[in-house]
Order: structure tokens, then sequence, then C-alpha cells
């Protein structure tokens, strides 16, 4: 079920996929019950957790949007939105649970989603042009399915560029690929890849991009 979920919210074809028939979507008495489930969910979590906060709950079709606001919003979003992904994770678990086709569920909290959409859009733009001026591939560091879609969407009609996910697990990244790319080897031919990985850890700050080299290159002779 996980893997089905991240799939949905990172493929662009999927994104795509709104238009697709009355047929193909979760019927109204699906909705309707997956909303209360939700809400039951998102309610019952803040009592537990003795959160000082509301959950205005909407919903528009197979689409359920939930915002969270109060003193103590600030806990349910965690260190660069790890909690509010896993509250999330969980509510699409648990409205998909019993239904055919794919529910939507999106939380967000004291405005959070869209501030970090927004930072991502911004660095999704910015290595692009990166990559059409140097021709060579930019790789971001490895962000959750939510945020990958992000960048996918920002960039699906970017021209010059195309997206790629690579790598498993809580290391699956995105790769911003020049639809004309250059080789990474020097003129000199030592073989020496940088792999840049851009992002917002404190671990990328203090340390910056990562580099890495391939082995069995001719060595300098020492003058």
């Amino acid at each position: 079920m996980k893997d089905n979920m991240e799939n949905e919210y990172e493929s662009v074809s999927d994104i795509a996929r709104s238009e697709r028939s009355a047929e193909e979507r979760p019927s109204e008495e699906e909705c309707i019950r997956a909303e209360a489930k939700v809400a039951d969910f998102i309610n019952g979590l803040l009592e537990h957790m003795r959160i000082r906060a509301d959950a205005e709950i909407t919903r528009e079709d197979e689409n359920i949007r939930i915002k969270i606001s109060g003193e103590d919003a600030g806990a349910v979003i965690g260190y660069r939105g790890e909690v509010l992904d896993a509250v999330q994770y969980l509510a699409l678990w648990i409205a998909n649970k019993s239904v055919k086709e794919f529910i939507r569920v999106s939380i967000d909290a004291e405005g959070y989603r869209e501030r970090r959409k927004e930072t991502l859009k911004h660095l999704a733009e910015r290595l692009a042009r990166k990559a059409v001026k140097t021709g060579r591939r930019e790789v971001l560091e490895p962000m959750n399915p939510f945020d990958r879609r992000i960048i996918h969407t920002a960039l699906q009609n970017y021209e010059g560029v195309q997206t790629e996910s690579e790598g498993e697990g809580k290391d699956r990244h995105v790769v911003i690929i020049p639809k004309v790319e250059r080789s990474n080897r020097p003129k000199s031919g030592i073989s020496e890849i940088t792999d840049h990985r851009y992002g917002t850890t404190a671990s990328f700050r203090r340390k910056g991009a990562g580099k890495g080299k391939t082995y069995g290159a001719p060595r300098k002779k020492p003058y």
C-alpha cells in the first residue's frame, strides 16, 4: 500500500490523471466514510497528544484536506515536516483501507506546506537553469515522496530538462537531467564525478556538496 501511495503522489503521469472517468473514481459513499474515519483519527490524535489545536476538515470529491491551526500546531509539523508527513501517511492509509480507487488526503499546519512548496519550487527552477547551462545533471538530497512530487511538478513543463527519481527507501532522490547532456569526464582523462546534493539539511549546510571519485584513473606523477 505504501508503494502505491508514494507512486500516486510522485508520478507526473498520475498528476495528469485528473480527467479520469467517473467509473474509476471512488463512490460518494466511500468518500463520506473515508472523510469520517480521517476526521476521527485526526481529532483523536490531537486529543491523545494533548495538542492545543483545531483541525478543519473539508472534502471535494475524492480529495480530503485538513488544516491544523492553534497554539501547539507547530508540534504537528516537527523537524522539516517529518511529523506532518507521518500523520498524513497514516491518514492516507486509513482513508484508503477499504476502497478500490485512490482517495487523496493532504494535511497542513499553519501554512507549512505552502511555504515548503515555494522553497522547493525555487530550488528546482534554480537547479534546472544550472543543468541547462552546464549540460550536467543536478542531484538533489533524499526527500520524501510529497517533496519529490513538488520537484517533478515544478519542472514537468520546464524546457530543456526532465526529472527522474533514483535510489531506494530513505535514499530516494530527484535527479534533474538536461536534455542536452554533457559528459562529466574532464579533458585531462582523470575520471572524477562530483555528486551535488542540494537541499536544506543541516548536514548539507555544514559539509556542502559531497564529492566522489572513481578509482582506476591514472595518477599524476609528483614534481
